[in-house]
């Protein structure tokens, strides 16, 4: 077997194949041998058939499986012995081959690179301080507030204002069409806030001033950029009726009310506990921005080519990602209006960060030997599990699936190489103002 391997790039290679005549003809009488256990052939008891015969009359589909055993059984041989470390299986090209002659194809595959990173310790950074400052508690007792607010129905005959919360009927049809859609643009009493920063404007200008049981009639032009594509660029015809008339009543902030939020006997013991809770949660971010800070360290000051498929494969990841969280808002993503193939190309440039970083990760971790056990991936396994609020058999069940305990495994290891490279940097603390 005649092998000539070609460098396209650091991570692009090919390899050339001549088979032996007589190698490709060994494997065709073994195949032609099994097709004539089974053939059936007219003229011929099952089985019985001639070599010659099986040959002729399935030909194509002898050289067609003889193909699919030499060409990755070729490759697999040639990789072993030039210890190439592939990123992804190959693909085969200029397949040529008569009967008769040698077979002669290329394969195509992508390796990972080689790296030599020795600037991983002593890494200057910054502390990223963690302070909490006293507007950001009251901000987050405010929404606490807010969170046990209740709408109560306002009792006064009075027009509707600012701030109000409305119950309102509506069906709405597109200009220019009949409004018998198959989703129709209609709710039944559906509730808005008079000024709220998801309320159409239209919808709070029509509705202030307006009181129970009215009926309005009024119009929104929809901006061409509207996510809902269906409403994007059109205009529709509303027709609303006011349901009901309601207020937010707001808790007021006292001993009361941290009591009826949890074991809190006072409202001072309520706000030690949410600034315990934020530094907590600050320190926590702190030390991720400041990890990521490293490794954007590490992937400006070592750059090198990585391969094609694991960038591809990132994007895919990030885009699913993207999905699920538009899903997550209630957004239905087939229906925005917007150009998937440019969101996918914008992807490119920091899935190219996110592998590098990855490689990076892997080879300090494999030259300090840092390992994960078993004992911490079950640790891992069981903080998911009660997080998630299941059991962690369940846990165990769902990683199971698609290689989602290796994953795991890996995710682990990346944060234990991360804390290694944490204790060693060169972090300037930060001057107190």
């Amino acid at each position: 077997m005649k092998v000539e391997l070609n460098d396209i790039s650091e991570c692009k290679k090919s390899l050339d194949f001549e088979i032996p005549k007589d190698v490709v003809d060994h494997e065709i009488g073994h195949i032609a041998q099994e097709f004539a256990r089974k053939a059936k052939v007219p003229g011929f008891r099952p089985g019985k058939a001639p070599i010659a015969v099986i040959k002729t009359r399935y030909k194509e589909e002898i050289v067609s499986e003889v193909m699919q055993h030499i060409l990755p059984r070729s490759f697999s041989e040639a990789v072993k012995e030039r210890d190439l470390d592939l990123a992804a299986d190959p693909s085969f090209e200029n397949i040529d081959y008569t009967i008769g002659s040698p077979l002669k194809f290329k394969a195509v595959f992508e390796v990972y690179p080689q790296l030599n990173v020795s600037n991983y310790t002593g890494i200057p950074a910054q502390e990223i301080a963690a302070v909490v400052e006293d507007s950001e508690i009251d901000a987050t007792l405010k929404k606490l507030q807010d969170d046990m607010s209740e709408l109560t129905p306002v009792e006064e005959d009075r027009p509707i204002k600012e701030l109000d919360f409305v119950e309102i009927s509506f069906h709405g049809v597109i200009q220019g069409t009949s409004g018998n859609d198959e989703e129709p643009i209609a709710a039944d009493k559906a509730v808005v806030e008079i000024g709220g920063a998801s309320t159409i404007k239209e919808f709070t200008e029509n509705l202030l001033g307006a009181k129970q049981n009215d009926e309005i009639k009024f119009s929104v032009a929809y901006d061409p950029n509207y996510p809902e594509k269906r409403l994007a660029g059109k205009t529709v015809d509303y027709q609303v009726k006011v349901e009901a008339l309601k207020e937010k009543k707001v808790p007021e902030l006292n001993d009361e009310f941290a009591a009826s939020i949890g074991e809190y006997e006072t409202l001072e013991v309520l706000r030690a506990k949410v600034r315990a809770d934020m530094e907590r949660h600050k320190r926590e971010h702190a030390t991720e921005e400041l990890r990521e800070k490293l490794l954007l360290w590490l992937e400006d000051n070592n750059t090198f080519e990585v391969p094609e498929v694991l960038v591809d494969k990132q994007i895919q990841t990030r885009m699913q990602r993207m999905v699920r969280e538009l899903s997550r808002q209630g957004l239905n993503p087939q229906r925005l209006d917007v150009d998937w193939g440019k969101i996918r190309e914008d992807q490119r440039k920091q899935s190219i960060r996110d592998v590098r970083g990855t490689l990076i990760l892997q080879y300090i971790a494999d030259k300090e030997k840092i390992a994960v056990t078993d004992e911490e991936l079950d640790l891992e396994i069981e903080r998911i599990a009660t997080e998630a609020n299941k059991p962690s058999e369940k846990i165990r069940e769902v990683l199971g699936r698609e290689s989602g305990m290796a994953r795991l495994r890996d995710q682990i290891m990346n944060k234990k190489t991360l804390d290694f490279l944490q204790e060693r940097a060169r972090i300037q603390p930060t001057l107190a103002e």
